[in-house]
């Protein structure tokens, strides 16, 4: 498939020019930001949406979304694919994009897929943008090249006939590094963060809003941890000027609900201009069991009607399936409880997800939680567990953290070449018999 010839839907803006001036031109001396679009009549639009309309309302439901590529979401919440319901498990890759994108030449995640469809995993969630600010040099010197090594990725994926759920901006202070601003600017419409938020989601989407191994758009990692936190002094993003982060932080690095539910309507807006279909992620974490009382000043634990108002808040509105990041541990005291089982945490989840006409996505569990012996067979019990309350609560989709990680060490990471590749065949084995064929 060749990328990048996507007619984007867009009929208003489809650049922001101020922001496009501080951006450095590519090496051919060519615009970096041009977005093609299509013009045409107000009557031939009128008609147009008119004749889709009529079209629309005589078809099916399962109909229309079989001819969808990715996974969508039905009124109701269901999760389709190729216009059924859809359930399975996948893994974390981050490694996919971001080897090649520091070594070159490095297309290793071929074989990956291969490996991944060959035992029955059938989707990956990756890092579609740099780890660090110092990732994006190549964007700004060669944009064609920068995607080139994307396009790789996507390409293999297509051919294995694996999925891809790519994060497009997944730490929360890379972007406002980058531009030079503090991470507070996520809730200003008109800072060069999001300014450049816009340009990043539009050019990546419209890439590759055609390619069948698309399932979904991601818009970041566990930014929900940062809101709202009463000790912000404590828990700043990190400093290190050697990867382009800034040399200082304060205040204006801290995040509140407010400020990420405009980022992430904003971005539902950019990727919706494209893509009127594709499901919609956070990727958030489980909220803090104290996000209630957090977000309005105070401390303490939340009650069960509080927290999952939380759940809600932080998955708004065209953000389908509701993302969780969440393990088996000790039971701990969680909903104002004593103890709470990790079931009860998933059935709880399930149940809020489903009052909203939404589904559940257990976007990231470990098989090696901290101060735990990583032996196979705790890893076993763990993901056992995991499995369990997936199919008990009939969770459509989950993905283990992580798969074959080799930029820096990671006590989870799971591979077809060592004795990790029984968990990952027990979760292809799940899948023989969870998921549609």
């Amino acid at each position: 498939m060749v990328y990048g010839g996507s007619v984007v839907r867009n009929k208003g803006k489809t650049m922001d020019k101020k922001f496009r001036r501080n951006l450095p031109p590519s090496r051919s001396g060519k615009s970096n930001n041009t977005i093609p679009r299509v013009r045409s009549s107000s009557i031939t639009r009128l008609l147009l949406a008119f004749l889709l309309c009529q079209a629309i309302t005589g078809v099916p439901v399962s109909s229309q979304a079989a001819s969808l590529p990715g996974l969508s979401v039905a009124r109701n919440g269901t999760l389709l694919r190729n216009g059924v319901a859809y359930r399975g498990v996948g893994v974390n890759y981050t490694d996919a994009f971001w080897r090649p994108l520091r070594h070159p030449g490095d297309e290793s995640y071929r074989d990956d897929f291969r490996k991944l469809a060959a035992n029955h995993i059938p989707f990956a969630r990756i890092g579609a943008c740099g780890v660090n600010t110092t990732d994006y040099q190549l964007y700004f010197q060669d944009k064609e090249k920068y995607f080139k090594l994307l396009d790789g990725v996507v390409h293999a994926a297509e051919e294995a006939n694996v999925g891809l759920i790519p994060s497009l901006f997944f730490g929360s202070y890379v972007v406002p590094d980058l531009v030079g601003e503090s991470c507070n600017q996520w809730g200003n419409a008109q800072s060069k963060t999001r300014q450049f938020m816009r340009i990043y989601a539009r050019e990546v989407v419209s890439r590759y809003v055609n390619s069948p191994a698309i399932w979904g758009w991601e818009f970041g990692n566990e930014y929900n941890l940062s809101l709202d936190n009463p000790d912000h002094w404590r828990n700043l993003p990190p400093v290190n000027p050697s990867l382009g982060r800034t040399r200082s932080r304060g205040p204006d690095d801290t995040l509140t609900t407010e400020i990420y539910s405009s980022a992430l309507s904003d971005f539902a807006s950019t990727v919706r201009e494209i893509d009127d279909h594709r499901m919609l992620l956070t990727g958030n974490s489980i909220p803090r069991f104290s996000a209630y009382h957090m977000q309005a000043g105070s401390r303490g634990a939340d009650s069960l009607e509080q927290w999952t108002n939380m759940l809600l808040r932080q998955n708004p509105g065209p953000f389908n399936p509701i993302c969780i990041h969440n393990s088996p541990t000790s039971p701990r005291p969680h909903f104002a409880k004593p103890l709470v089982s990790y079931n009860d945490v998933i059935q709880t989840c399930a149940g809020a997800a489903r009052s909203a006409s939404k589904s559940l996505y257990i976007e990231e569990f470990v098989t090696c939680p901290p101060k735990t012996e990583c032996s196979i067979a705790t890893r076993r019990q763990y993901v056992n567990e995991v499995l369990a309350a997936i199919q008990a609560n009939n969770v459509p989709l989950a993905s283990v953290w992580v798969y074959g990680r080799k930029m820096i060490h990671d006590p989870n990471s799971l591979s077809f070449d060592d004795d990790t590749a029984s968990i990952l065949q027990m979760i292809g084995d799940f899948n023989r018999k969870w998921s549609p064929r």
